[in-house]
């Protein structure tokens, strides 16, 4: 896949001087600028993350009216389950 970013001159001069500032001399520009967007995405997706789990913790009632549950394992992670799954587990395990 190829991607092309348009940089403003401004943008285009920062990502310059950044580069020039931390990438290494053995690493080439391709492998930098592949390296710098991918680091991008798995921070934005981690931000989304938290943002989605701070919404269910916050609006539990809510997506319970709508059939699904939040569950908060022992990790401090959030899952959303629908409620149907969560009441049949609950019940084998009393079982």
């Amino acid at each position: 896949m190829k991607i092309q970013i348009k940089l403003s001159k401004d943008e285009a001069e920062a990502f310059k001087n950044f580069s020039g500032m931390v990438k290494p001399e053995e690493i080439s520009d391709d492998d930098f600028m592949k390296t710098v967007f991918v680091a991008g995405c798995e921070a934005l997706n981690q931000q989304l993350q938290n943002l989605v789990q701070k919404y269910a913790m916050e609006n539990q009632e809510e997506l319970a009216a709508s059939g699904i549950t939040v569950v908060e394992g022992d990790d401090g992670q959030v899952q959303l389950m629908d409620s149907e799954k969560v009441e049949t587990e609950e019940a084998v395990e009393e079982a």
